[in-house]
């Protein structure tokens, strides 16, 4: 029995010492957090006043990490060119018009999803409700706006498809046109 209590005792002990050391490194992750911060808040507020950092070619060498050789850049290409490839750069002066397009679309089918389990729970309430009456008149009506919600369900999951192909055909037609999958994100 006294090895039993012993043992219990043991056991108190260390688990007291585990939580005061465990506290104890607490506040020194507190404090170190706290300094951490202190000094993002420092070095924001240095960038502020001395305006964003560039960095140029010549910062990457000097770290050893430009990999590309050094030279003079590509000569501009001729007009004649573009007018040829008119086709390929004119995505790239359209980013904005795909991201609103594409985001516009994904907007609207989340807002018909947003409405069909909206309506679903509405028939769902309709039925509760018309199960649990037994007055055929106040049934009716109960009947008769559960067949318009549903309706209106069946209309609202027409136009969730319809979003969805909508959706697909963007992501098509921006494929085709050489559009950058990240303009679509």
């Amino acid at each position: 029995m006294k090895s039993l209590t012993l043992g219990v005792l043991a056991i108190m002990a260390l688990g007291l010492g585990a939580s005061y050391a465990s506290s104890q490194s607490l506040v020194e992750l507190a404090k170190q957090e706290q300094a951490r911060r202190a000094a993002l808040a420092e070095k924001k507020t240095t960038e502020t006043e001395a305006g964003p950092k560039v960095y140029t070619n010549a910062d990457l060498r000097a770290a050893g990490r430009l990999t590309t050789r050094a030279g003079d850049p590509p000569p501009p290409r001729p007009a004649a060119a573009e007018d040829e490839a008119g086709a390929e750069s004119e995505p790239a002066s359209d980013e904005q018009q795909w991201r609103n397009r594409i985001e516009g679309a994904r907007q609207a089918l989340e807002r018909a999803e947003t409405m069909a389990a909206a309506l679903q729970n509405r028939v769902d309430g309709l039925w509760a409700d018309f199960t649990a009456r037994d007055d055929p008149g106040q049934r009716a009506v109960i009947e008769a706006d559960r067949q318009a919600a549903l309706d209106e369900l069946e209309n609202t999951t027409a136009k969730i498809e319809e979003l969805t192909q909508d959706i697909a055909d963007i992501e098509e037609e921006a494929r085709q046109a050489n559009v950058p999958p990240g303009w679509l994100r």
